[in-house]
């Protein structure tokens, strides 16, 4: 009887752990930060002091994918996030904010309660602002007109009853070329703005 017991509590285990958890639509909002390495110094030449060290870029995301019952076949889907950014040092204030819509790639060879795979983004639209004040004056006021980032990465987390929670761990390539400064003391140039990036991320599968 004893094994009995034993086998049956094992097998509806291994079911459990074993059945794919696919969902058709999941829609989550994420927070996370962008570690960016960005120097700061030479977007403000004019600056009397120095420029503070950079600090991580951080805020609010949402993404919306949808994933067919397909063997092998990724889910697809749309990112969309705010993040900015605020580092002051010696009367100098660096404040930077952006927002990116991407093209969202996943794929989870692991996919039941657990679930865990790469994840993949290419940037589509993008706003931008990196703005320095050096004791209440405007010293440069950067923003770019082309603007290109992807990413890559590995999610991982909890299914239950229709719900997820998860993180997200990997690196973002993000330039802001051409990047313009409309208070006309700085050249034209490109702001490399890329980093390792994380997120935690709740959500609903359907």
């Amino acid at each position: 009887m004893h094994r009995i017991l034993r086998f049956s509590v094992l097998a509806l285990s291994l079911l459990a752990f074993s059945k794919p958890a696919v969902a058709l639509v999941e829609a989550r909002v994420s927070y996370g930060l962008l570690a960016t390495t960005a120097d700061l110094g030479p977007l403000c030449p004019t600056c009397t002091a120095d420029a503070p060290a950079i600090v991580p870029t951080i805020g609010l995301g949402a993404d919306v994918i949808v994933t067919l019952p397909v063997p092998l076949v990724p889910g697809i889907g749309l990112r969309y996030e705010k993040m900015g950014l605020s580092a002051s040092s010696n009367g100098v204030e660096f404040d930077a904010e952006y927002t990116r819509t991407a093209i969202l790639f996943n794929w989870r060879p692991i996919d039941t309660i657990l679930y865990l795979g790469p994840i993949f983004s290419y940037g589509i639209s993008h706003s931008t602002s990196l703005k320095a004040v050096e004791n209440g004056t405007t010293r440069a006021d950067f923003s770019a007109d082309s603007v290109t980032s992807y990413s890559a990465g590995l999610e991982a987390g909890i299914k239950l009853i229709g719900f997820q929670v998860g993180a997200e761990l990997g690196y973002m390539d993000f330039q802001w070329k051409d990047a313009k400064d409309k208070a006309g003391n700085a050249p034209i140039q490109d702001i490399n703005m890329s980093g390792t990036y994380t997120k935690i991320l709740v959500g609903i599968s359907i």
